[in-house]
């Protein structure tokens, strides 16, 4: 589920800023890039001002179509299992008593894997109205390609310390995620997005 998914991205954080490999782990020790070449000057060219056209008249908003009890039903059950999600994995967290070491960190890694797969098939059970059909079928596509991709992190953490394979499959995971929200906000489950940063006390 996608707030699964916003998690291991904040256990991602984890990772990068408990353990470090001579800084090779995210190329922290990489030379800088050299300074960008300035663009060249540009000539200003005056041009006598054109007559504005009228502003053309905007279409009429088209009417919304109310949601049936059926998919407000499913909007509440989809809602609640986020939020379930959201506490179940701060409880995850917070039980976690070694997640700075990097066998603690690959621990909690595979707990939250396996809460995600939980959640998902929790997800899918649900009652879903007959027009919601075709969005949940590319949804359960979208959850079967975020699964592989835990899978392929859990075995990059136990092959090898070398975190630049793990954090690639971490873009990945995101771009699922991106798509994920898109297709649930879109049906109207719009307590499934979250903040992540405000989750866990994170400011920029």
């Amino acid at each position: 589920m996608l707030r699964i998914l916003l998690y291991v991205a904040a256990l991602i954080c984890l990772f990068g800023g408990s353990i470090v490999y001579g800084g090779n782990a995210i190329g922290a020790w990489d030379p800088l890039p050299p300074a960008p070449t300035p663009p060249p000057a540009v000539k200003v060219h005056h041009t006598k001002p054109t007559k504005s056209k009228p502003p053309e008249t905007a279409p009429a908003p088209a009417p919304v179509r109310r949601k049936t009890p059926a998919e407000k039903a499913w909007v509440r059950s989809a809602n609640g299992l986020c939020r379930e999600s959201r506490s179940g994995v701060q409880t995850i967290v917070a039980q976690a008593t070694d997640a700075g070491s990097f066998s603690g960190s690959v621990a909690l890694f595979e707990r939250i894997r396996s809460y995600n797969k939980e959640m998902n098939d929790r997800f899918l059970a649900l009652k879903v109205p007959a027009s919601y059909r075709p969005q949940i079928a590319k949804l359960r596509v979208l959850f079967a390609k975020e699964e592989h991709i835990f899978d392929l992190m859990h075995q990059t953490l136990q092959r090898t310390r070398n975190m630049k394979p793990f954090f690639r499959l971490s873009d990945q995971l995101t771009y699922v995620a991106l798509d994920e929200t898109d297709l649930i906000s879109n049906l109207g489950a719009y307590g499934c997005d979250v903040d992540l940063p405000s989750l866990f006390g994170v400011h920029y």
